[in-house]
């Protein structure tokens, strides 16, 4: 099995819409794909949340998908889970994703960025990626003006835990071509693996390295 982690540099970059992408993909290739939150905020029916998003757009019997924690308040997943009386740590996430039933690929989607704290410790998403030993992790950065800068960051602070990964460029907005292909140009120049760009409003992406797929 294939583990892909997927975060980000903030939240509301769609990261569940690239992992729609990507699990529309692999299903499309005839894989078994497992989508997994391992910790959602800010949801209080399971008909909303991100799994079921990703499994209603995807629509094929190829994809499952799985919520391990869940908490109403929209805020980060250790004070959601306080304000609820429960403790949430970086062990007992990845024990939970481990427990679960094996596919061809394994997406496990984070909640924010991959700085957001998942203990109380301070472990992060980039702590959770290095203990479950994902094989790739994908950082979801929104394509538009500022995103070299936050895709420069992001992967340096992913590659303190060395992980191996890449950047997907999410437009939220349209944009003009000058301003989309300077922003790919200077992601690439940054020396920095830029895998696939995703336009706006489109369910599929452009990948530029299939390598890791």
């Amino acid at each position: 099995m294939k583990t892909l982690f997927v975060s980000g540099s903030d939240t509301d970059v769609g990261k569940t819409w690239v992992v729609g992408a990507i699990a529309a993909l692999m299903a499309s290739r005839g894989c078994s794909v497992q989508v997994v939150k391992p910790v959602e905020t800010g949801v209080t029916d399971s008909a909303n949340s991100d799994v079921q998003g990703v499994l209603n757009n995807c629509s094929n019997v190829l994809v499952s998908g799985y919520t391990l924690f869940s908490y109403e308040k929209p805020i980060a997943p250790v004070a959601a889970a306080k304000a609820e009386g429960q403790s949430l740590n970086l062990s007992s996430i990845v024990e939970r994703v481990v427990e679960l039933p094996k596919a061809d690929w394994r997406i496990v989607e984070g909640a924010g960025s991959l700085a957001s704290p998942i203990d109380s410790d301070g472990a992060d998403w980039r702590d959770f990626a290095e203990a479950l030993g994902v094989n790739w992790t994908v950082l979801v950065v929104a394509d538009r003006v500022g995103a070299i800068g936050q895709a420069r960051m992001l992967y340096a602070y992913a590659q303190t835990k060395g992980l191996n990964c890449g950047v997907w460029l999410n437009e939220l907005q349209e944009q003009d071509s000058i301003a989309r292909n300077a922003t790919h140009e200077g992601v690439r120049s940054s020396g920095i693996p830029l895998w696939a760009t995703q336009r706006f409003g489109c369910r599929t992406a452009e990948l530029l390295e299939e390598a890791w797929l």
